[in-house]
């Protein structure tokens, strides 16, 4: 048997993973000096109705070394053969890196663990991990499973609207000039994760003309949709979500049927009211 450990930012709903025996290590979200495991002592929802009122900019971490080691000793006690450990993109993200020094700790205690770096985050690398868990359940073994996911994680990309460039700017994804214009015109970035390579892929003006270029964007994705997942970063987006939908069900079904509240780790540099859509295609 072959277990499957994530972290947060995989945004599996909590009854799949449960479901498929995935093991979730929470990520860490610092709100005003008080350090908060993602999921287990912050909730998304009290994180972003909160989020405006913050007095500082939220912080965040990967685990540590120590967690993940922990959490492959706890795989191997319960019987696993070996561990498949598939984590948010490691261009973003310091969450390999920890994975990968504790794998090298255990295995001088005889544990087979296979690092894999999605290339991605949120449902993007979801799909990984379920996909994972599901191969696990079937039997597969460790080395076929990593490679299915090499494999797979090409298929994936990422689209998303940021409504403000405020957080993006406060984390040092963009300038404090190119924030402060934005600002001022009420600017909306479209971007897309692809393969660990996050690329800006326009600015426009409203929101509803950024809705219509996700779209379009989606549209115009090569090769043939699977799956849609709808991801959101708080906020009421009831009608923009609804209309992200209509269009997607007619190319390939949404799953999870619900919009997916995305994790605090990404909110945080995102901002509220961020709209996505993780496309996998067949």
């Amino acid at each position: 048997m072959i277990k499957v450990v994530t972290d947060s930012t995989c945004d599996v709903p909590a009854g799949i993973a449960e479901r498929l025996g995935i093991t979730v290590l929470p990520m860490i979200v610092e709100v005003d000096g008080v350090a908060h495991q993602d999921g287990v002592t912050l909730t998304r929802q009290q994180f972003y109705d909160s989020l405006p009122t913050y007095a500082t900019f939220p912080k965040t971490a990967a685990g540590s070394p120590e967690l993940f080691a922990d959490a492959y000793r706890a795989a191997r006690a319960a019987g696993a053969d070996g561990v498949v450990s598939v984590h948010i993109a490691r261009t973003v993200s310091g969450v390999c890196n920890a994975a990968e020094l504790a794998a090298s700790d255990v295995a001088n205690e005889g544990i087979p663990v296979r690092v894999v770096d999605s290339g991605s985050m949120t449902m993007g690398l979801g799909w990984l991990v379920i996909t994972a868990a599901e191969m696990a359940q079937r039997g597969a073994p460790l080395d076929e499973i990593a490679a299915a996911l090499e494999a797979m994680k090409q298929r994936i990309r990422i689209l998303a609207m940021a409504d403000t460039l405020k957080y993006l700017r406060k984390s040092g994804r963009v300038s404090s000039l190119t924030a402060g214009i934005g600002e001022l015109l009420q600017i909306k970035l479209l971007v897309e994760l692809k393969q660990g390579a996050v690329t800006q892929l326009d600015r426009v003006r409203t929101r509803g003309r950024g809705v219509e270029r996700l779209l379009e964007e989606v549209r115009k994705t090569p090769g043939k949709a699977h799956r849609f997942s709808v991801v959101y970063t708080g906020g009421d987006q009831a009608a923009d979500i609804e209309r992200v939908r209509r269009e997607l069900q007619a190319i390939a079904p949404i799953e999870p049927a619900d919009p997916v509240l995305v994790t605090p780790v990404i909110g945080a540099h995102f901002g509220p009211m961020g709209l996505g859509v993780v496309i996998v295609n067949e």
